[in-house]
């Protein structure tokens, strides 16, 4: 058998699975780059009960500022935040929401929402929101 055959036929064979591996991973890897641009951090439900609290890993690359809307669905005025800053109340059944800006370096952002003034149990419907 000619050796010179055997090394082309194996290179040949090679080179195939190498185009076919690199033509399906290409565009998995085109098509996440793509939608990371665009990609931020949004959550949303809604909550009952004697408080809120959610925490997220935010990262200025996804947007430069994180909204926090709530809707009060309850009968007990509702404080957010967002960090422990940026307070504002909500009466029943008013809405309303609060931003802050995102830092350079990935850190926990904490979104809070707590009945006030005297306690008692809340009810909401929020989204939490990371844009430009």
């Amino acid at each position: 058998m000619n050796l010179k055959f055997v090394f082309k036929g194996v290179v040949s064979s090679a080179l195939v699975v190498c185009l076919i591996a690199g033509t399906s991973i290409i565009p998995a890897f085109a098509e996440s780059t793509e939608s990371s641009s665009k990609d931020y951090a949004a959550k949303s439900g809604s909550s009952s009960g004697t408080e809120f609290q959610a925490t997220y890993p935010l990262k200025k690359s996804n947007g430069a500022k994180v909204n926090f809307w709530i809707k009060n669905t309850g009968n007990v005025s509702v404080r957010i935040t967002i960090n422990g800053d940026q307070k504002r109340t909500l009466a029943p059944g008013k809405s309303g929401h609060i931003s802050a800006p995102v830092g350079s370096l990935s850190s926990e952002y904490k979104f809070k929402a707590v009945p006030t003034p005297n306690g008692g149990d809340i009810s909401i419907d929020y989204r939490i929101a990371q844009r430009d």
